[in-house]
Protein backbone atom coordinates (compact mmCIF):
# COMPACT_ATOMS: atom_id res chain seq x y z
CA UNK A 1 0.00 0.00 0.00
CA UNK A 2 1.19 3.68 -0.64
CA UNK A 3 2.42 5.91 2.08
CA UNK A 4 0.16 8.78 0.84
CA UNK A 5 -2.21 10.87 2.47
CA UNK A 6 -5.19 10.18 3.59
CA UNK A 7 -8.24 12.30 1.58
CA UNK A 8 -11.35 11.34 3.22
CA UNK A 9 -13.95 13.45 3.88
CA UNK A 10 -15.76 11.40 6.42
CA UNK A 11 -17.41 13.68 8.90
CA UNK A 12 -15.83 14.03 12.21
CA UNK A 13 -12.72 12.77 11.15
CA UNK A 14 -9.52 15.62 12.74
CA UNK A 15 -7.82 15.75 9.46
CA UNK A 16 -5.50 18.09 10.96
CA UNK A 17 -4.50 15.94 13.89
CA UNK A 18 -3.84 13.08 11.24
CA UNK A 19 -1.45 15.36 9.31
CA UNK A 20 0.65 16.51 12.72
CA UNK A 21 1.45 12.38 12.56
CA UNK A 22 2.31 11.33 9.75
CA UNK A 23 -0.36 12.46 6.92
CA UNK A 24 -2.22 8.49 6.72
CA UNK A 25 -3.12 8.07 10.59
CA UNK A 26 -7.12 8.70 10.89
CA UNK A 27 -7.97 9.72 14.37
CA UNK A 28 -11.11 10.56 15.47
CA UNK A 29 -13.33 10.75 18.54
CA UNK A 30 -16.42 9.61 17.19
CA UNK A 31 -17.38 6.03 16.12
CA UNK A 32 -19.75 5.47 13.09
CA UNK A 33 -22.50 6.68 12.16
CA UNK A 34 -25.35 6.02 14.23
CA UNK A 35 -27.60 3.44 12.84
CA UNK A 36 -24.77 1.58 10.86
CA UNK A 37 -23.27 -1.29 11.85
CA UNK A 38 -24.33 -5.02 13.16
CA UNK A 39 -23.16 -4.18 16.54
CA UNK A 40 -25.01 -1.05 17.53
CA UNK A 41 -23.94 0.24 21.19
CA UNK A 42 -26.17 3.79 22.07
CA UNK A 43 -25.21 6.14 25.34
CA UNK A 44 -24.36 2.79 26.99
CA UNK A 45 -23.66 3.22 30.93
CA UNK A 46 -23.18 0.35 33.22
CA UNK A 47 -22.67 1.24 37.28
CA UNK A 48 -22.00 -1.17 39.69
CA UNK A 49 -22.78 -1.54 43.26
CA UNK A 50 -19.94 -3.43 45.77
CA UNK A 51 -20.91 -2.71 49.10
CA UNK A 52 -23.34 0.18 48.36
CA UNK A 53 -20.54 2.31 46.45
CA UNK A 54 -21.18 2.87 42.94
CA UNK A 55 -18.84 2.56 40.49
CA UNK A 56 -19.45 3.74 36.65
CA UNK A 57 -17.26 1.31 34.92
CA UNK A 58 -18.54 2.52 31.12
CA UNK A 59 -20.74 5.94 30.85
CA UNK A 60 -22.81 7.20 27.82
CA UNK A 61 -20.53 5.06 25.06
CA UNK A 62 -21.14 4.50 21.16
CA UNK A 63 -19.83 1.94 19.44
CA UNK A 64 -20.96 0.54 16.16
CA UNK A 65 -19.28 -1.95 14.42
CA UNK A 66 -19.65 -3.41 10.85
CA UNK A 67 -20.74 -6.54 9.19
CA UNK A 68 -17.29 -8.95 8.59
CA UNK A 69 -15.50 -6.23 10.52
CA UNK A 70 -12.72 -6.77 12.82
CA UNK A 71 -12.55 -4.37 15.86
CA UNK A 72 -9.97 -4.03 18.53
CA UNK A 73 -11.07 -2.56 21.75
CA UNK A 74 -7.84 -1.06 23.41
CA UNK A 75 -7.82 0.87 26.81
CA UNK A 76 -5.74 0.78 30.29
CA UNK A 77 -6.94 -1.88 33.21
CA UNK A 78 -10.20 -1.13 34.41
CA UNK A 79 -11.32 0.82 32.12
CA UNK A 80 -14.46 -0.85 31.32
CA UNK A 81 -13.57 -3.33 28.07
CA UNK A 82 -15.08 -6.64 29.50
CA UNK A 83 -17.88 -4.79 30.97
CA UNK A 84 -18.34 -3.12 27.02
CA UNK A 85 -18.42 -6.96 26.05
CA UNK A 86 -20.42 -8.84 28.16
CA UNK A 87 -23.14 -6.03 27.38
CA UNK A 88 -23.05 -7.19 24.52
CA UNK A 89 -22.95 -10.71 25.53
CA UNK A 90 -25.72 -10.77 27.00
CA UNK A 91 -24.37 -11.46 30.29
CA UNK A 92 -24.99 -7.88 31.93
CA UNK A 93 -27.86 -5.69 31.70
CA UNK A 94 -26.75 -1.98 31.37
CA UNK A 95 -28.04 0.50 33.63
CA UNK A 96 -28.61 2.92 30.94
CA UNK A 97 -28.76 3.22 27.09
CA UNK A 98 -28.74 0.13 24.40
CA UNK A 99 -27.53 -2.33 23.17
CA UNK A 100 -28.50 -3.84 19.57
CA UNK A 101 -27.38 -6.86 17.45
CA UNK A 102 -28.42 -7.86 13.90
CA UNK A 103 -31.76 -5.03 14.68
CA UNK A 104 -32.64 -6.38 17.86
CA UNK A 105 -32.02 -5.32 21.65
CA UNK A 106 -29.73 -7.46 23.41
CA UNK A 107 -31.36 -8.61 27.07
CA UNK A 108 -29.59 -11.93 27.13
CA UNK A 109 -26.85 -14.37 26.06
CA UNK A 110 -27.74 -15.73 22.71
CA UNK A 111 -25.51 -18.73 20.57
CA UNK A 112 -25.26 -15.52 17.83
CA UNK A 113 -22.81 -13.44 20.21
CA UNK A 114 -20.15 -16.38 20.86
CA UNK A 115 -17.66 -15.57 23.98
CA UNK A 116 -13.62 -16.49 24.39
CA UNK A 117 -12.16 -15.61 27.24
CA UNK A 118 -8.51 -15.65 28.46
CA UNK A 119 -9.50 -18.58 31.12
CA UNK A 120 -10.26 -21.74 29.03
CA UNK A 121 -13.71 -22.77 29.31
CA UNK A 122 -13.89 -26.27 28.16
CA UNK A 123 -15.32 -28.82 29.94
CA UNK A 124 -12.14 -30.94 31.76
CA UNK A 125 -14.33 -33.82 31.65
CA UNK A 126 -15.50 -33.75 27.82
CA UNK A 127 -13.09 -34.77 24.99
CA UNK A 128 -11.83 -31.50 22.59
CA UNK A 129 -14.84 -33.07 20.20
CA UNK A 130 -17.30 -33.57 22.32
CA UNK A 131 -16.72 -29.82 23.53
CA UNK A 132 -16.70 -28.63 20.15
CA UNK A 133 -19.97 -30.49 19.40
CA UNK A 134 -22.03 -29.57 23.05
CA UNK A 135 -23.22 -26.20 22.24
CA UNK A 136 -24.94 -27.29 18.83
CA UNK A 137 -26.13 -30.78 20.22
CA UNK A 138 -27.67 -28.79 23.56
CA UNK A 139 -29.63 -26.00 21.06
CA UNK A 140 -30.93 -28.35 18.73
CA UNK A 141 -30.91 -31.71 21.00
CA UNK A 142 -29.50 -33.19 17.49
CA UNK A 143 -26.26 -34.57 16.37
CA UNK A 144 -23.42 -31.94 14.87
CA UNK A 145 -22.38 -32.38 11.42
CA UNK A 146 -19.19 -34.48 11.72
CA UNK A 147 -17.60 -33.17 8.56
CA UNK A 148 -18.15 -29.67 10.56
CA UNK A 149 -16.64 -30.66 13.43
CA UNK A 150 -13.90 -32.30 11.44
CA UNK A 151 -13.34 -29.41 9.21
CA UNK A 152 -12.70 -26.88 12.67
CA UNK A 153 -10.48 -28.75 14.02
CA UNK A 154 -8.28 -28.81 10.87
CA UNK A 155 -9.00 -25.17 10.80
CA UNK A 156 -7.15 -25.12 14.29
CA UNK A 157 -4.80 -27.59 13.67
CA UNK A 158 -6.51 -30.01 16.15
CA UNK A 159 -7.62 -32.39 13.89
CA UNK A 160 -5.54 -35.38 15.47
CA UNK A 161 -6.74 -34.37 19.04
CA UNK A 162 -10.41 -34.75 18.71
CA UNK A 163 -10.27 -37.47 21.08
CA UNK A 164 -7.92 -35.69 24.01
CA UNK A 165 -8.92 -34.13 26.78
CA UNK A 166 -8.45 -30.45 28.03
CA UNK A 167 -5.67 -31.26 30.75
CA UNK A 168 -3.43 -32.86 27.38
CA UNK A 169 -3.28 -30.37 25.70
CA UNK A 170 -0.92 -26.79 25.80
CA UNK A 171 -2.44 -23.57 26.31
CA UNK A 172 -2.49 -22.51 23.04
CA UNK A 173 -4.29 -25.39 22.01
CA UNK A 174 -6.83 -24.97 24.65
CA UNK A 175 -7.67 -21.63 22.93
CA UNK A 176 -7.70 -23.26 19.61
CA UNK A 177 -10.28 -25.97 20.59
CA UNK A 178 -12.13 -22.79 22.16
CA UNK A 179 -11.98 -21.42 18.59
CA UNK A 180 -13.41 -24.53 17.74
CA UNK A 181 -16.43 -24.89 19.95
CA UNK A 182 -17.17 -21.17 19.08
CA UNK A 183 -17.56 -21.40 15.68
CA UNK A 184 -19.70 -24.52 15.68
CA UNK A 185 -22.36 -22.49 17.44
CA UNK A 186 -22.44 -20.32 14.01
CA UNK A 187 -21.96 -17.21 15.76
CA UNK A 188 -23.01 -13.87 13.85
CA UNK A 189 -20.15 -11.60 15.95
CA UNK A 190 -16.95 -13.36 17.75
CA UNK A 191 -16.48 -11.31 21.66
CA UNK A 192 -13.32 -12.11 22.30
CA UNK A 193 -11.48 -11.17 25.59
CA UNK A 194 -7.82 -11.46 25.79
CA UNK A 195 -7.75 -14.76 24.35
CA UNK A 196 -4.31 -14.70 24.31
CA UNK A 197 -2.98 -12.31 27.09
CA UNK A 198 -1.59 -15.84 28.64
CA UNK A 199 0.31 -17.04 25.70
CA UNK A 200 3.97 -17.05 25.42
CA UNK A 201 5.26 -14.68 22.33
CA UNK A 202 5.44 -17.13 19.66
CA UNK A 203 1.94 -19.07 20.01
CA UNK A 204 0.61 -15.81 20.70
CA UNK A 205 1.86 -14.42 17.10
CA UNK A 206 0.38 -18.25 15.49
CA UNK A 207 -3.16 -17.77 17.31
CA UNK A 208 -3.36 -14.36 16.03
CA UNK A 209 -1.90 -15.28 12.09
CA UNK A 210 -4.55 -18.60 12.83
CA UNK A 211 -7.43 -16.10 13.73
CA UNK A 212 -6.98 -13.49 10.66
CA UNK A 213 -7.21 -16.77 8.69
CA UNK A 214 -10.29 -18.29 9.96
CA UNK A 215 -11.96 -14.61 10.42
CA UNK A 216 -11.43 -14.24 6.83
CA UNK A 217 -12.36 -17.63 5.78
CA UNK A 218 -15.71 -17.82 8.37
CA UNK A 219 -16.95 -13.97 7.43
CA UNK A 220 -17.50 -13.53 10.92
CA UNK A 221 -17.67 -9.86 13.07
CA UNK A 222 -15.26 -9.89 15.44
CA UNK A 223 -15.11 -7.65 18.14
CA UNK A 224 -11.38 -8.11 19.95
CA UNK A 225 -10.21 -6.64 23.87
CA UNK A 226 -6.58 -6.51 24.28
CA UNK A 227 -3.56 -4.58 26.21
CA UNK A 228 -1.48 -5.18 23.49
CA UNK A 229 -0.94 -2.30 21.44
CA UNK A 230 0.54 -4.05 18.48
CA UNK A 231 -1.77 -7.04 18.75
CA UNK A 232 -4.62 -4.47 18.01
CA UNK A 233 -3.33 -2.61 15.11
CA UNK A 234 -2.10 -6.15 13.24
CA UNK A 235 -5.72 -8.09 13.58
CA UNK A 236 -7.73 -4.73 13.29
CA UNK A 237 -9.70 -2.68 10.22
CA UNK A 238 -9.99 -0.21 13.33
CA UNK A 239 -9.02 0.40 16.66
CA UNK A 240 -11.60 1.64 19.34
CA UNK A 241 -9.63 3.44 22.23
CA UNK A 242 -10.95 4.09 25.52
CA UNK A 243 -10.39 6.41 28.08
CA UNK A 244 -9.70 5.41 31.85
CA UNK A 245 -12.99 4.80 33.84
CA UNK A 246 -15.31 5.57 33.39
CA UNK A 247 -15.04 3.88 30.15
CA UNK A 248 -16.04 5.93 27.02
CA UNK A 249 -14.72 6.45 23.45
CA UNK A 250 -10.99 8.34 23.42
CA UNK A 251 -10.68 7.88 19.91
CA UNK A 252 -10.56 5.17 16.62
CA UNK A 253 -7.93 4.83 14.60
CA UNK A 254 -9.03 3.44 10.88
CA UNK A 255 -6.04 0.97 10.55
CA UNK A 256 -5.85 0.66 6.35
CA UNK A 257 -3.24 -2.30 6.11
CA UNK A 258 -3.26 -4.69 3.77
CA UNK A 259 -5.05 -8.12 3.78
CA UNK A 260 -4.01 -10.67 4.62
CA UNK A 261 -1.34 -9.72 7.09
CA UNK A 262 1.60 -11.51 8.12
CA UNK A 263 4.33 -10.21 10.86
CA UNK A 264 6.37 -8.51 8.20
CA UNK A 265 3.73 -5.83 8.60
CA UNK A 266 5.12 -4.49 12.09
CA UNK A 267 8.58 -2.96 10.39
CA UNK A 268 7.05 -0.86 8.17
CA UNK A 269 6.86 2.73 8.37
CA UNK A 270 2.91 2.92 8.49
CA UNK A 271 2.73 0.06 10.99
CA UNK A 272 5.31 2.31 12.95
CA UNK A 273 2.82 5.72 12.81
CA UNK A 274 -0.28 3.58 13.34
CA UNK A 275 1.77 2.23 17.12
CA UNK A 276 2.67 5.79 17.71
CA UNK A 277 -0.48 7.31 17.89
CA UNK A 278 -2.18 4.30 19.83
CA UNK A 279 0.81 4.57 22.39
CA UNK A 280 0.10 8.31 23.14
CA UNK A 281 -3.98 7.77 23.15
CA UNK A 282 -3.12 4.99 25.91
CA UNK A 283 -0.70 6.76 27.60
CA UNK A 284 -2.42 9.72 28.82
CA UNK A 285 -5.49 6.92 29.74
CA UNK A 286 -2.95 4.75 31.80
CA UNK A 287 -2.02 7.80 33.83
CA UNK A 288 -5.18 8.81 34.26
CA UNK A 289 -6.41 5.07 35.73
CA UNK A 290 -2.99 5.18 37.98
CA UNK A 291 -3.98 8.42 39.49
CA UNK A 292 -7.61 6.79 40.28
CA UNK A 293 -5.87 3.80 41.40
CA UNK A 294 -3.94 6.19 43.96
CA UNK A 295 -6.70 8.14 45.22
CA UNK A 296 -8.71 4.92 46.00
CA UNK A 297 -11.23 5.61 42.84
Amino acid sequence: MSETTNDSTEPNRETTESEAHGGDVDVSGADRTPGEGLVQVENLTKVYDPDGANVTAVQDMDLHIGDNEFVTVLGPSGCGKSTLLECIAGYLEPTSGSVVVDGADVSEPDPSRGVVFQENRLFPWKTIGENVRFGPTVRDDSEVDQDRVEELLDKTGLEQFEDAYPNELSGGMQQRAELSRLLANDPEIMLMDEPFSGLDAMTKELMQEMLLEIWDDENRTVMFITHDVEEAIFLADRVVVMTARPGQVKGVIDVELDRPRDFEVLTTDRFTRYKDRALELIHEEAERAMEQADQGK
